[in-house]
């Protein structure tokens, strides 16, 4: 097992390991039992994912280590009376009483942010799930991060989820400042870009992908999806010995991020 760093999910107080997993990818449970014993403590998936299989098989890889996670799911419902039944489904499936973090899923434009944040909406849900012990904390995701900035600034939401890469600069100008300003837990994807940035020309070791968006201030752990069982347990000791970047390794990352982004291979 990897002696993975920990750090305080802002202001969730929660103790997390500095690489979790991600969902939607990987189809049994022993994939996601294989990544646990890795020795991260974060798992993420989301009721849409595979139309629901991911959180049975997640529900069946976590049963007998519950305690020791800290679970996170999504709902993509804007109503409250959607967003409730989402949460009671995902409880279900997962076969657990309550989550450590319930997200709003993609909240990509101004619309469906306006939906779910006013009277009736899925903020309404969680709030009252949160007062029931069913959720304890509340976050957001998305992939256009201007939005998910706006979202944050709310001070309604204890994490935020988004894109972040060395090819993908933009959160440190939208969504980390509001983040920051608020304490709220910043969770990455895409540290690969699904996979993306990986063996291209004079591609980095994978690990530094990882290194480099741990490497920012702001952000307190990144996930990773199972596409690859054997990648994730490589790069989970790989982050145990060492997670700072010198400043010659993150330049070197940022221009080949920036080279493959030019040549539109990160679509």
């Amino acid at each position: 097992m990897a002696d993975i760093p920990r750090i305080t999910l802002g202001r969730t107080g929660l103790h997390v390991t500095r690489l979790g997993i991600g969902g939607a990818y990987c189809e049994t449970a022993d994939g996601y039992r294989a990544a646990l014993d890795c020795g991260v403590n974060y798992v993420d998936t989301a009721r849409s994912y595979r139309n629901g299989e991911d959180e049975k098989v997640i529900g069946q890889a976590i049963r007998g280590r519950r305690d020791a996670l800290v679970l996170a799911t999504k709902t993509a419902q804007r109503d409250a009376e959607g967003a409730r039944k989402d949460l009671e489904t995902s409880l279900r499936l997962l076969d657990v009483d309550h989550l450590d973090i319930w997200q709003l899923h993609h909240l990509n434009t101004q619309e469906e942010r306006e939906r779910a944040l006013a009277p009736g909406g899925a903020m309404e849900a969680a709030q009252k799930a949160r007062e029931e012990g069913l959720v304890r904390f509340i976050g957001v995701t998305g992939h256009d991060w201007p939005q998910i900035a706006k979202a944050v600034a709310t001070g309604l939401f204890d994490t935020v989820l988004c894109w972040y890469n060395c090819a993908m600069k933009e959160p440190e100008g939208t969504v980390f400042p509001e983040a920051v300003a608020h304490s709220a837990g910043v969770v990455i994807m895409n540290a690969s870009r699904n996979d993306k940035l990986f063996g291209g020309p004079g591609a980095p070791p994978e690990e530094d992908f990882y290194r480099y968006v741990l490497s920012h201030s702001a952000v307190h752990l990144t996930i990773m999806g199972l596409r690859n069982v054997d990648r994730f347990r490589r790069i989970a000791p790989a982050l145990s010995g060492r997670v700072p970047l010198t400043s010659d390794e993150k330049a070197a990352l940022e221009r080949y991020g920036a080279q493959m982004r030019a040549e539109g291979k990160l679509k």
